[in-house]
């Protein structure tokens, strides 16, 4: 009897810490979320180009309710932590609305673990920043940027696409 006992008590304390490790988890998650997310425009884009500091600069332009921008986030995390310390910078561009940011935005990186910067564009900018980035482009998202490190546009690619051909991009670049 005393067995049973003890060994019920070991599993109720198992499933205890379980349950704690995972509610500790997604309160870290949220936690890191917690930091601003900076509403920007094409001017405060264009600065951030401008001063590269000698380290390459990949932009991605995507939103939560873009299927194919979804679908493409866990390869975007998985190329900034390999890339993270290098002469290698990102900057993650959200186009949701900004009073999205707390509902929307950051649940969504919190799911996703991304570690790299995050703004959103102010909505009544997006047409200056659109044209900032590309003047052929019709603001379709996902896009991605990448940029030298003198701030010259090398890269601009307008659809989705895998770990594979994004890290395949880089390394072409930093080759360069």
């Amino acid at each position: 009897m005393k067995l049973f006992f003890s060994l019920l008590i070991l599993l109720c304390f198992s499933g205890c810490i379980k349950e704690e490790n995972e509610i500790k988890k997604q309160q870290e998650q949220v936690f890191f979320y917690k930091k601003e997310i900076p509403i920007i425009d094409e001017i405060w884009l264009k600065n951030k180009i401008a001063k590269r500091n000698g380290k390459i600069l990949f932009v991605n332009f995507w939103a939560t309710w873009c299927v194919p921008c979804v679908k493409e986030f866990p390869d975007l995390v998985k190329i900034y932590n390999e890339n993270k310390s290098t002469d290698f910078e990102f900057l993650s561009v959200s186009v949701d609305l900004p009073m999205d940011i707390e509902t929307k935005v950051k649940p969504f990186l919190a799911e996703q673990s991304a570690g790299f910067p995050v703004v959103v564009v102010e909505e009544k900018r997006s047409d200056e920043v659109i044209n900032l980035i590309n003047p052929e482009w019709n603001g379709a998202v996902p896009v991605t940027v990448i940029y030298d490190e003198n701030g010259n546009r090398i890269e601009f690619i307008s659809e989705t696409k895998d770990y594979k051909f994004l890290s395949k991009s880089i390394e072409r670049i930093k080759s360069l």
